[in-house]
């Protein structure tokens, strides 16, 4: 009677183990899924290089930048909001590079092909590695919380 208790409990805490484990892989994005931002739940992004960068460093070269895709916008039920991109540093500090707004502030949903860009110069040091970067829905306090805001991440990149 104990064994058969035990092989009981014993597929019990491995089925609930298998379900935990599922629910965490299920809740993260799939490779080339878009990532969601919103009030208090940044979406984070690694972007690399659009192109080899081997020469990227030459003084004829414009300085490099951070191009972020968004393939889709849900503006606030109340107020405006900003997507805030910030990069995070080798020492892991966070810089801010740029903010945008979407115009006009309305709902939006693009294929990648159709994409609203966004670009943002990277400081140098920067550019030579894939950078991970944080992109944030702010609301305008002064009119509103920017409750209900999302911003749909396509992907960035380098350039």
């Amino acid at each position: 009677m104990d064994q058969a208790m035990d092989v009981r409990r014993s597929l019990i805490i491995g089925a609930g183990s298998a379900l935990a484990i599922f629910a965490v892989a299920a809740a993260l994005p799939a490779e080339g899924d878009p990532l969601i931002a919103t009030v208090g739940k940044p979406a984070i992004v690694t972007a690399a290089a659009a192109k080899p960068q081997a020469d990227a460093v030459a003084a004829d070269k414009p300085p490099p930048r951070v191009v972020v895709h968004v393939t889709g916008y849900q503006p606030a039920q109340e107020g405006t909001v900003l997507g805030v991109v910030k990069v995070q540093k080798v020492d892991g500090t966070e810089q801010e590079i740029g903010t945008f707004g979407v115009f006009p502030d309305r709902v939006f949903k693009a294929a990648t092909s159709r994409a609203r860009v966004f670009s943002f110069p990277l400081p140098k040091e920067l550019a030579a590695d894939p950078v991970k970067l944080k992109i944030e829905v702010v609301p305008d306090k002064a009119r509103g919380t920017g409750e209900g805001a999302q911003l749909e991440i396509g992907h960035a990149e380098i350039q």
